[in-house]
């Protein structure tokens, strides 16, 4: 692919409220996953792979964890004289019956794809955690016959939930609509559902002059609600994807899909693939494990200090586990310290979260609970949902 052929554009704007509370001070796309990595990150790898050489971010409210992980870009080869990364600010809850500020949100868009210079555009989201190609998906593209492309995921029906975004298929396997899971009526029989990735490919001019049309619109809607009416208008070119996917939209997805990262086909599917996935360094010590340490099927980030056992979880850096402490199907980030004779089992904490000695602190697979940011608990009553093992 020639140089400036595609841009990116990576909407972070997406609902936080049912990730509370490890969304109150972070957008999704800042999440920690898989010991290491920020959800961001996933998107991002794809750009680069992709030798894509402008992307804009379009922020969210809670925009300072963003800056603070992307900084220059350079994590992903993105600090460059030509091009690079393009932070728009947050201006997605603003008061839209105003005819200036509902100018200025699509003029954003407008702005960074017009000083893109490019023919494509991919526009992505961070939720949808995946490893893309996004080269394949553009060749798919330019030998469709439609004037936008999508992306999806064949899913057997249990992992689809009704609020999901489905892609229509024709018989000829283009996408004639996207459509929640709960609004089809044509799958009876079939064991798997094509589950939208938010991934739309087509034309920079088209996408410009959709911007354009809508600008002038009183009716205000969003990006993701533009391009899916231009899908229902013009049917979709559907390229599907057939690696790991999970869909973080919820505590239960998204504690369920860390933990899948201990079945090593998962974790070689989405980490190992064609596609490297990249992140912001940090040079640390590597873990130190003391001599009556137990570690048992899990993933544990540089700068942990474990004295205790810990089984079946995903555990980030710097955290710390003492003497008698039971970390068990647990997500536990960055920071976090358990004390002596502790147990934490079903549950995810957030950064600097510290547990004080002798607690048991357990929750349901089907319910895990979640602590928030720097929460220190010192008795079991301070947590809402535990329960002794």
């Amino acid at each position: 692919m020639r140089q400036g052929e595609m841009a990116a554009v990576i909407d972070l704007n997406e609902d936080v409220h049912t990730l509370l509370p490890l969304t109150e001070h972070r957008p999704i796309g800042t999440l920690p996953f898989a010991g290491r990595y920020r959800l961001i990150d996933f998107p991002l790898s794809a750009i680069t792979a992709a030798d894509i050489h402008s992307v804009g971010l379009f922020m969210p409210e809670s925009e300072r964890s963003v800056q603070d992980h992307i900084r220059s870009g350079a994590a992903w080869n993105l600090d460059l004289i030509q091009g690079g990364v393009f932070l728009f600010p947050y201006v997605a809850t603003r008061d839209y019956q105003n005819d200036d500020l509902r100018a200025r949100y699509y003029e954003n868009y407008t702005q960074f794809l017009r000083g893109s210079g490019s023919k494509y555009t991919v526009v992505m989201g961070a939720k949808n955690v995946a490893n893309v190609n996004l080269n394949a998906i553009l060749n798919y593209h330019k030998a469709g016959d439609n004037r936008i492309t999508t992306v999806y995921k064949k899913l057997p029906l249990d992992r689809i939930r009704p609020t999901d975004w489905t892609l229509a298929l024709s018989e000829q396997g283009t996408a004639s609509a996207i459509v929640q899971a709960k609004e089809r009526h044509d799958d009876q029989g079939k064991n798997e559902i094509p589950s939208f990735m938010d991934i739309y490919l087509l034309a920079t001019t088209d996408l410009i002059d959709l911007l354009d049309d809508a600008a002038q619109s009183h009716v205000f809607r969003r990006l993701p609600e533009l391009l899916r009416d231009y899908v229902l208008a013009n049917n979709a070119n559907a390229f599907e994807y057939t690696g790991y996917l999970a869909r973080i939209d919820s505590i239960q997805r998204y504690y369920d899909s860390n933990l899948q990262m201990l079945d090593d086909a998962s974790f070689q599917s989405l980490l190992l693939s064609s596609v490297p996935i990249l992140t912001k360094s940090k040079n640390e010590v590597p873990s130190f494990f003391a001599k009556d340490a137990t570690v048992v099927n899990s993933l544990l980030g540089t700068g942990t200090y474990i004295e205790g056992t810990v089984q079946d979880s995903v555990v980030f850096r710097n955290v710390v586990i003492h003497h008698d402490a039971l970390v068990d199907h647990a997500v536990v980030m960055q920071g976090s310290k358990i004390s002596t004779g502790s147990t934490v089992k079903y549950a995810i904490l957030d950064k600097g979260v510290v547990i004080g000695p002798n607690l048991t602190i357990v929750g349901k697979p089907d319910k895990p609970i979640v602590l928030r940011k720097n929460q220190t608990v010192f008795r079991e009553s301070e947590v809402e949902g535990s329960a002794h093992a």
